[in-house]
């Protein structure tokens, strides 16, 4: 009898979680008795197995400066050098086929886990993902994501970045088809439930944010998950892994950065310059000297180049640059 196929996310992360432990430097017997059952266990582990097989090779033919770290360092000396190895190994793969590896959750006790996600985003970059349910996703730049539908909730996990929320049944209205399932949202910090709506989540270090452009969320932190705050339309707040804080008026730009502009009136150049940041490659900053100078405008997201010209032609400034990668705004 054929087995059924198996969800090819979940054994992708399966087939690096044991490469990884295989690599460690620590596996002992039992672990790769482990490893040969999961692997006989169903067709589609040895496909993925084989993508892994495959990618060690691309790694032997590698440059000499890529591939010995990798190929070359001895795994079980232990210490910096077999964290070292992993985050190469790890890198290489998840610039390939087998994904995006977010590096801010994959560590660990000290030790490098691979967290392949189901949706990612480059710096600068933003796209948008119609869910099974008819929901729609639209990741910010330098996002990521895992999708986890099963018979009793829709679940996003926002592991980095910023996204937008609309809801199958705020797209489509009553041509929705009902879903008892709620629609839940997560990050390191809390988890927010949408009510039918359309709303945007950036998770923070220390707080996730969140702004409700339409009907209306429920959040609940990670720590106290007992106690619920409804934000309603035209609201945000704050949540931290023990505490939401009372929600507030929306910021007028809410969620407007998947229009592939950004919206400022009357906000700070610092604020803007960070902003503008999360949107381009290497370090950008401006002079403490005018960090408080006062800015309006629309400025493109998608050419950043483009936004800090506006911005010198249109205020008393000048661009001073090391490299592309190192840029700075100062009085003019």
């Amino acid at each position: 009898m054929t087995a059924p196929p198996r969800d090819e996310a979940a054994v992708r992360k399966e087939a690096v979680a044991w490469y990884t432990r295989l690599c460690s430097g620590s596996a002992g017997d039992a672990e790769r008795q482990a490893w040969l059952r999961w692997h006989a266990a169903h067709p589609d582990h040895q496909r993925a197995w084989q993508r892994i097989e495959a990618m060690r090779a691309t790694l032997q033919q590698a440059p000499a400066g890529i591939a010995s770290p990798v190929l070359r360092a001895r795994l079980a000396s232990g210490g910096q050098a077999r964290r070292q190895v992993l985050r190469s190994v790890l890198l290489l793969a998840g610039s390939g086929s087998l994904g995006y590896l977010s590096w801010q959750t994959a560590q660990q006790h000290g030790l490098v886990r691979p967290l392949l996600v189901d949706y990612s985003t480059a710096i600068g970059r933003q796209k948008r993902v119609a869910l099974p349910d008819g929901s729609l996703l639209t990741l910010n730049t330098g996002s990521a994501v895992d999708v986890r539908f099963d018979a009793q909730t829709r679940r996003v996990r926002l592991l980095g970045g910023e996204i937008l929320v609309e809801t199958a049944r705020h797209r489509q209205g009553s041509a929705a088809p009902a879903d008892p399932r709620p629609f839940i949202i997560e990050t390191r910090h809390g988890a927010a439930r949408a009510l039918g709506t359309r709303f945007t989540v950036r998770q923070f270090d220390a707080h996730t944010q969140v702004a409700v452009l339409d009907d209306a969320v429920e959040l609940r932190a990670a720590q106290a998950p007992a106690k619920a705050v409804i934000v309603r339309a035209g609201q945000q707040a704050r949540l931290t892994a023990s505490a939401i804080e009372a929600p507030q008026q929306a910021d007028e730009s809410a969620g407007l950065w998947h229009t592939g502009n950004l919206l400022v009136n009357d906000r700070s150049l610092g604020e803007v310059v960070a902003e503008l940041a999360r949107y381009r490659r290497g370090r950008l900053a401006c002079d403490a000297a005018v960090a408080q100078l006062r800015i309006s405008g629309v400025f493109p997201l998608a050419d950043t180049d483009r936004a800090l010209l506006l911005l010198v032609q249109s205020f008393p400034l000048r661009l001073r640059s090391l490299t592309r990668y190192w840029v700075t705004l100062e009085a003019a």
